[in-house]
């Protein structure tokens, strides 16, 4: 049976690489370099999906990178982080991280992301009137809003963009090392590609050393 999947793991990678291989992405307007690279796991080929509860265009690209998660090989890991441009809006990033605490993120978050670009919340109260409509009991939400893990994810957060030296949303990255985004390969789908072209260029670099 483990040479079975082994073998099946190894079919999966090569199509992979195959489908990568099939399209060439240009450096400058499909993605650009990060400069200086940004730290990243050397077990795994990292993906940062960059967002904010803001960004119409994030919400729009969310579910196909959701579809996309599914398929990923073992060797590609993929992880969310939040962007709030300015203090004003930093709250936001920590309910992403308390919906994380609560482990509510795939109830939560989608409807909230929803909400808060039709203007529906606005308010401390909206907030308030929110997680009650959604049955969230405000104790345990603010014991998670407040906690030190959640505190600690959100300044991680804050730095991990300042880090990639963000300017926009959204943004995907690739092992620290490469930046893509619709707006830059020209729709979602293309962003897809270009996602699976540098992964691959990733990975061959990796099995050269």
């Amino acid at each position: 049976m483990k040479f079975f999947a082994k073998a099946a793991l190894v079919c999966a990678l090569s199509f992979i690489g195959l489908q990568a291989s099939a399209f060439e992405a240009t450096e400058g307007k499909d993605y650009r370099i990060v400069s200086p690279t940004v730290d990243s796991p050397r077990d795994t080929i990292e993906v940062v999906d960059f967002f904010a509860y803001t960004c119409a265009h994030c919400q729009r690209l969310a579910p196909m990178l959701q579809d996309w998660a599914k398929t990923l090989p073992p060797d590609v890991t993929i992880k969310r982080v939040p962007v709030a441009w300015e203090p004003a809006t930093q709250f936001l990033s920590q309910i992403y991280y308390t919906f994380e605490a609560l482990d509510r993120l795939d109830d939560l978050h989608p409807a909230f992301w929803q909400d808060i670009l039709d203007g529906q919340i606005t308010s401390q109260a909206d907030l308030q009137n929110w997680l009650e409509k959604h049955k969230v009991d405000l104790t345990q939400w603010n014991n998670a809003y407040n906690s030190f893990a959640v505190t600690m994810h959100t300044q991680q957060a804050l730095q991990t963009w300042q880090n990639y030296r963000l300017d926009a949303t959204p943004y995907v990255a690739v092992a620290g090392k490469y930046l893509t985004a619709p707006h830059m390969a020209g729709s979602r789908q293309k962003t897809i590609e270009v996602l699976n072209w540098l992964i691959e260029q990733e990975r061959q670099q990796r099995q050269k050393h």
